[in-house]
């Protein structure tokens, strides 16, 4: 008898990346970021290069809002760190800088006290406000925009 017949099939564990995910899009004026930790060195360079071709997607006069919705969580080596910093220094150097960022973090996410830390480094460059919730990130950049003289967005359709 072949007992390889009565063992189960094969299956090879695939092993889950240590870091998260980044999309971006853009809704008018407003540049929308989903970003899913924790982070490494190597998601904030593919989160720069993002950046980099949804701001091709900006209005021509490049004035915008950015809202940055965080979930799963904040965790955030040094590298990772300071990749993100300098890319949003590079934009900055390059005038791709919105009217404001809006952080929607919710309460209680883990990392959540590298927030502070995160915010700062938009706030070299720009406004910088914190949302709980969806829909008051959205009236946040909404309100910026107005401020800044610019019509609100719509928002995206959310699943």
């Amino acid at each position: 008898m072949n007992t390889s017949q009565a063992l189960p099939p094969f299956r090879r564990q695939v092993a889950r990346p240590s870091f998260g995910r980044v999309s971006v899009g853009v809704y008018g004026r407003v540049m929308l970021s989903v970003a899913e930790g924790p982070f490494d060195a190597e998601l904030m360079t593919a989160t720069k290069r993002a950046i980099a071709l949804a701001g091709k997607r900006l209005p021509q006069d490049r004035r915008f809002g950015d809202l940055l919705e965080i979930r799963g969580s904040l965790v955030m080596d040094a590298d990772a760190l300071a990749a993100l910093r300098a890319s949003i220094e590079s934009f900055a150097r390059r005038g791709v800088v919105a009217v404001s960022t809006v952080f929607l973090v919710p309460a209680g996410l883990p990392g959540i006290e590298r927030l502070p830390a995160l915010m700062d480094i938009w706030r070299a460059s720009r406004p910088v406000r914190r949302a709980d919730h969806f829909d008051a990130a959205w009236a946040l950049v909404n309100a910026d925009l107005k401020a800044a003289g610019l019509p609100p967005q719509q928002p995206p359709p959310r699943a």
